[in-house]
């Protein structure tokens, strides 16, 4: 009988452990974009004034950056110092290729901004900036940046060719 009780206890409490399930609240998906959009806005407004220190006020300390050359990856200092010798230089002029695809994770604490641009850097190949956003006290901040050159199908072996 006392087995009994003990197995008893036992089971109860482990049914009670099992059926505490944490409580989250739903996220707003389309406010989290729209929270996105204004950040990105404002970078951008930032950039064709030529204020680099809004995008590096949106950094966080461990942010890392992929360049287009495949010897590039930067941390929040080397970049800003890379920005700071190039602060001489006007804003550059972009041009937008397409809308801005947001793409929020389920639990609304990250998520991932692509943007894809024509530059007079680079005026005859496209460029495709993708952010990866964190969600902090402070709200959104960058942890992630890769730059990419991004030819079109039919444009490769023109390319390949060239570099031979």
């Amino acid at each position: 009988m006392r087995k009994l009780l003990i197995i008893s206890a036992l089971l109860l409490f482990a049914g009670i452990a099992c059926d505490q399930t944490s409580k989250t609240t739903p996220v707003d998906i389309e406010a989290e974009k729209a929270a996105l959009n204004v950040v990105m806005d404002k970078i951008d407004s930032a950039a064709k004034e030529g204020d680099r220190t809004v995008f590096v006020s949106l950094l966080t300390e461990d942010a890392l950056f992929c360049g287009t050359d495949p010897s590039e990856f930067w941390n929040k200092q080397y970049f800003v110092d890379l920005n700071q010798q190039d602060s001489n230089d006007s804003a550059s002029d972009w041009e937008y290729i397409g809308d801005r695809k947001l793409k929020v994770a389920p639990d609304g604490n990250s998520a991932i901004v692509v943007t894809q641009l024509m530059t007079a850097w680079s005026p005859k190949i496209p460029l495709r900036m993708v952010y990866h956003f964190v969600k902090t006290n402070d709200g959104w901040m960058i942890l992630f940046c890769n730059i990419a050159f991004i030819p079109k199908n039919e444009d490769i072996n023109k390319i390949n060719e060239a570099i031979e």
